[in-house]
C-alpha cells in the first residue's frame, strides 16, 4: 500500500473545514490538525499555515508550504531554512475586501465622515462646507497585484481615471486605464487625486514614498496605504500632514505596530487609522476564510495530482 502524504495543517481549521480537507483528500493525505495537539515537524511533507523558523528547520521531508496569508516578508529571511521547499501564498482571497475598505475609506475622507462621527459624539449639528466625488478623479495605484487589480476596478466603476504602477509596464492590465513603470512615480505623484499603497515590502518598495515624494503630491491629495507600512515613514507622513499638505490619509499598515500611544498620527482629524485590518482573515471574515481554504484546497489537489501550484512564491523578489 502506498504511503499516504502527511499534512500538517496548522492554520485554525473548523469542523466544516475539517470534514472537507478529510473527505476529498482523506485517501490519499494523512492530516494532523493543530488543535488535536503537538505534531513532529520532521514528519511533514505539507504544512498548510504558517510555521516559525524552528519549525521550519526541523521538517526534513518538507516539500511544500501553503501560507493563509498573502504577504510573505517574514519569510524572505527563512528561505534557507525551507531548503528547496515551495512556498506558495493566499493572494487572491484579500484583494475584495481591501479594496472595499480603501474605497469606503476614500469616500469617508472625502465626505468629511471623521468630523461627522465626531459631532455626533458631542451631539453637534454642523454642516461641512466640503464635499468630493471619486468620478472625475484621477488615481495612482502603487501595485498591480491582486489587491491593485481590485481596486483599480471599483475605482473605475466610480468614474475615476486609473493608473497602475509596477516594476516594469509590461503588457496592459484589463483593470487599468494604463500601467506604467515605477521609474515614472514622480512624475505621475503630482497629478494624482488618489495616491493608494498596494505594494509588497520588499527592499526596493521600502521608503518609497519619501517626504520629498509626499510634498511633490497635490496639495488636496488622498494617501491610502493598505499594502506594507514601510512604503512611507510615518515622521514624513506626519510632518506633511501638520503642514496642511495632502486632504488626509486612510492608514491600514504602518511602519510600527501597533502604533505608539504618543504617535503624532492619532491626533490628526484628517488621518483614518485601523490597526491591520483592512484584510481579516480567520475570525475576522467568513467569506475570506472560505476563499483561503479554497486556495488551500486547490492547490493540495494540484499536489498530489503533480500539477504546478498556483501562487508559488518567488522569494528572491520578496513576492
Amino acid at each position: 500500500m502506498e504511503a499516504k502524504t502527511k499534512v500538517w495543517v496548522k492554520a485554525p481549521c473548523d469542523e466544516a473545514v475539517r470534514s472537507d480537507l478529510l473527505a476529498r483528500f482523506g485517501a490519499a493525505c494523512r492530516f494532523r490538525f493543530a488543535e488535536d495537539g503537538a505534531f513532529p515537524p520532521e514528519q511533514a511533507e505539507i504544512i498548510l499555515g504558517e510555521p516559525d523558523a524552528s519549525e521550519l528547520l526541523a521538517a526534513e521531508n518538507l516539500r511544500w508550504v501553503q501560507l493563509t496569508w498573502a504577504g510573505v516578508d517574514r519569510y524572505v529571511p527563512l528561505r534557507d531554512a525551507l531548503r528547496g521547499a515551495v512556498l506558495t501564498n493566499a493572494s487572491g482571497a484579500f484583494g475584495g475586501i481591501i479594496a472595499e475598505y480603501a474605497v469606503g475609506a476614500i469616500i469617508a475622507l472625502y465626505r468629511g465622515f471623521p468630523q461627522y462621527w465626531e459631532n455626533q459624539k458631542r451631539h453637534v449639528w454642523a454642516q461641512q462646507d466640503r464635499a468630493r466625488t471619486i468620478c472625475g478623479r484621477r488615481a495612482l495605484l502603487l501595485g498591480t497585484g491582486d489587491l491593485g487589480r481590485n481596486l483599480a476596478r471599483r475605482l473605475r466603476a466610480f468614474g475615476a481615471d486609473v493608473t497602475g504602477l509596477r516594476r516594469s509596464a509590461g503588457a496592459e492590465v484589463a483593470e487599468f486605464d494604463r500601467v506604467c513603470s515605477l521609474r515614472e512615480l514622480d512624475a505621475l505623484l503630482p497629478q494624482a487625486d488618489i495616491v493608494a499603497g498596494c505594494l509588497p515590502d520588499t527592499p526596493q518598495t521600502r521608503g518609497l514614498l519619501t517626504r520629498a515624494r509626499l510634498r511633490a503630491m497635490k496639495p488636496d491629495a488622498v494617501l491610502v496605504n493598505v499594502g506594507r507600512g514601510s512604503l512611507v515613514a510615518t515622521d514624513d507622513l506626519v510632518s506633511v500632514l501638520q503642514s496642511g499638505h495632502l486632504l488626509g490619509a486612510a492608514l491600514d499598515v504602518l511602519d510600527e505596530e501597533p502604533l505608539p500611544e504618543n504617535s503624532p498620527l492619532w491626533g490628526l482629524e484628517n488621518v483614518i487609522i485601523t490597526p491591520h485590518i483592512a484584510g481579516p482573515s480567520f475570525g475576522g471574515s467568513r467569506d475570506v476564510q472560505s476563499a483561503i481554504w479554497g486556495i488551500c484546497m486547490e492547490n493540495l489537489a494540484r499536489y498530489l495530482r503533480g500539477e504546478h501550484l498556483r501562487n508559488v512564491v518567488d522569494l528572491e523578489r520578496g513576492y
